[in-house]
């Protein structure tokens, strides 16, 4: 949920704003040179050295303008400059690493995610929205709603529509993994009704390998084979649909945010899917092809994956998350 959904977040994002906690470039910049205990002339040359065709042109004069910001570095300077603290620093989102769920998820931008999930005419309906206030939508985790067998109930037709036999989860299955601890399993409902659902879950990395690889089917995957909390795991995404696109800006606002909030713990994103609408998504969220198999009854069933690295300094995240100051919400 993001700071305009309920009294409670906008009173948090207001908190977080006055301690400083803005996800504005400048800010990120002159935090984590400072973190780092460079100077602006120390950074100038790191940057050249990192990244020559970058940043060749780059002298103190106009590091400082970037971080008082009168001016401010295109896309893929700060896609290199957040690369550039990842390898110094060996941190995922260097200078994010001490964010809650909470607070990462008041300062992400709901206009930057809907350029990130873009536009799907099978995970996202086109259900009215206009007169729908996202003060009045809320997600939480599956296993809190009393209704959660219904809702699985609900998904199920849909789930089997979208995804291939080789797929499918099996309601059981679904129960007991919303249940688990290591799964990020959301809904989001409006004024009392489901609107959307979200599944991932993380896996032991060579769990990950052998899904991503068709060597295991999803199905085949038991809660054994979940990363504790404190254990370093991939995020599996297993399915996700909305039936408009502000439950499913709101839906991946929550992902990312636990992305970010748990990013000492998470190794790689993933997905398996044969739906062309989910790989144009797991595509703007930067991950990339990486295998495909073809079933018996002549199915293409293609895995995409990304280090969580990656995934984070792309530039449909740059874009949600540093541009916080331009950001127009509603």
């Amino acid at each position: 949920m993001t700071a305009c959904i309920s009294n409670l977040n906008f009173a948090i994002l207001i908190t977080l704003n006055n301690q400083g906690y803005n996800l504005q470039f400048n800010e990120y910049l002159k935090q984590c040179r400072e973190q780092n205990d460079l100077t602006q002339e120390q950074l100038v040359h790191d940057l050249y050295s990192y990244d020559l065709e970058q940043f060749s042109a780059l002298d103190t004069g106009t590091l400082g303008k970037w971080e008082r910001s009168v001016t401010k570095p295109k896309v893929a300077k700060q896609i290199s400059i957040i690369k550039y603290f990842q390898e110094k620093s060996g941190v995922v989102l260097p200078c994010w690493d001490k964010y809650s769920s909470e607070e990462a998820e008041g300062l992400i931008c709901k206009a930057g995610m809907r350029n990130l999930i873009g536009k799907s005419k099978k995970h996202i309906y086109n259900y009215p929205s206009e007169m729908m206030s996202v003060d009045d939508m809320h997600v939480y985790p599956l296993r809190t709603f009393e209704r959660m067998d219904d809702l699985i109930d609900m998904h199920i037709p849909l789930h089997q529509s979208l995804n291939h036999e080789s797929l499918q989860l099996s309601k059981e299955q679904f129960k007991e993994w919303a249940l688990h601890p290591s799964s990020l399993f959301l809904a989001c409902e409006y004024k009392g009704t489901f609107i959307g659902l979200s599944f991932t879950t993380k896996v032991k990395p060579e769990i990950f390998d052998k899904v991503l690889n068709f060597e295991m089917k999803r199905s085949e995957v038991t809660t054994d084979d979940f990363a504790a909390f404190d254990e370093v795991g991939s995020s599996l995404m297993l399915g996700f649909f909305a039936l408009n696109e502000k439950a499913a800006i709101l839906l991946f606002i929550r992902y990312y945010a636990y992305l970010i909030a748990n990013q000492k713990y998470i190794a790689e994103l993933g997905a398996v899917s044969n739906s062309e609408d989910a790989i144009k998504l797991v595509s703007n969220m930067n991950l990339h092809y990486y295998k495909s198999r073809v079933t018996e009854d002549n199915v293409k069933i293609k895995a995409y994956r990304q280090t969580l690295f990656n995934a984070l300094a792309s530039e449909h995240v740059v874009k949600m998350i540093l541009a916080k100051q331009d950001c127009p919400e509603e």
